[in-house]
């Protein structure tokens, strides 16, 4: 396929970007709710999450194309927050429906702005310090993504067996453009598996981050999620009209919930996958989080006012208040104005079993 130079440092070609920010974070409960969900919190810097990646982003292709898939009572704060986008740029989703309808729109609504233009899929919510090298990387998976039908992915070098991440599997040794042939996606594995996949050398984590070429991806979907491109054609054509929100409303009233991971990616012949050169965390839970924070004193991580007493590996995040620990270890703590989490480390990826009794409580005042 033959590609014409667009960008102006001489490279193939200028991207999209859709940046996906519907989720409700609910691992980082209480402070994470509904209304100012993870990616509206300031967990990584003293901006949101989803301003982080933004301002990662703006720098390499504009903001007039990146693109924020997002749910529609969070328009407003997600408007507020970005006010450098168009505001049509803030597409809100009616209903939740999983990350597929979300990719199928967000590549549509992409290639009406630029159809030839390689497309980012990118988490709203992810740690990424290193802007530069990131946006180097970025513009180089946009290159690979124009010069072959496929879709790059970044893989993190695995530095330890972990069991909440999901996997990417490679082959061979890397082409000329630096990428390894991808063979399959992983689900994240138990312990025993974890620890042979950093052992084999074969095997990265998997960022979420996925570079298309569009005309590629339009062939996936159709081929594996008939049901929802054929949804959102509608949407697609009507936007930036006035008949846009109801034709979202039109498709996602019907539309089923599903995976891009699952409904797409798992199901792909080959993929390229470039290691990625920057530090990454997908902050998923509080003990992600804890990794980051800053330390506070006798072996404690956080934020906040602690007094410790025989009190060694927890992690806090308090705002006003005093926290005092005496004689307990490896706990998360965190103290809102309205409700106060204290779980054990280990039990950080079960915070969800919080937001399902709060649920079926009728509690959605904390929520």
């Amino acid at each position: 396929m033959t590609v014409e130079s667009t960008h102006p440092s001489g490279s193939l070609s200028r991207g999209i970007c859709v940046i996906m920010a519907g989720g409700r974070g609910t691992r980082f409960w209480p402070l994470s709710r509904t209304a100012q969900p993870k990616q509206l919190q300031a967990l990584s810097s003293r901006v949101s999450l989803l301003r982080d990646t933004f301002k990662r982003l703006e720098p390499l292709v504009g903001a007039d194309r990146i693109l924020v898939v997002t749910s529609g009572s969070l328009a407003e704060p997600t408007r507020a927050d970005l006010p450098e986008l168009p505001p049509e740029n803030v597409i809100c989703e009616p209903v939740g429906r999983n990350t597929a309808p979300c990719a199928v729109l967000g590549m549509g609504v992409a290639r009406r702005i630029d159809p030839k233009a390689p497309v980012a899929l990118l988490p709203a919510d992810h740690f990424i310090p290193d802007d530069d090298l990131f946006r180097d990387q970025l513009q180089k998976a946009f290159d690979l993504a124009v010069a072959q039908e496929t879709v790059v992915t970044i893989g993190i070098r695995p530095t330890h067996p972990e069991t909440g991440y999901g996997y990417i599997r490679t082959a061979g040794e890397a082409h000329a453009w630096g990428n390894l042939d991808g063979q399959e996606f992983v689900e994240k594995p138990d312990s025993i598996r974890a620890e042979e996949y950093v052992r084999s050398g074969k095997y990265y984590w998997n960022s979420g981050i996925f570079i298309w070429n569009p005309l590629w991806f339009k062939t996936m979907a159709e081929r594996h999620v008939p049901e929802v491109t054929n949804l959102m054609d509608g949407p697609i054509k009507e936007f930036g009209t006035g008949g846009f929100n109801l034709a979202l409303e039109n498709a996602y009233g019907p539309c089923p919930a599903e995976s891009v991971d699952v409904a797409i990616m798992e199901k792909l012949p080959g993929f390229s996958v470039l290691e990625a050169s920057f530090r990454w965390s997908d902050l998923g839970s509080w003990d992600a989080w804890g990794e980051l924070a800053d330390d506070l004193q006798d072996g404690n991580r956080g934020q906040g006012n602690l007094l410790s007493i025989e009190s060694t590996g927890n992690i806090v995040r308090s705002d006003d208040r005093l926290v005092a620990l005496l004689g307990v270890d490896d706990l998360i703590v965190v103290d809102t104005p309205d409700a106060l989490l204290v779980t054990k480390k280990i039990h950080a990826q079960r915070i969800k079993e919080i937001i399902n009794r709060l649920e079926s409580d009728g509690r959605d005042d904390l929520l």
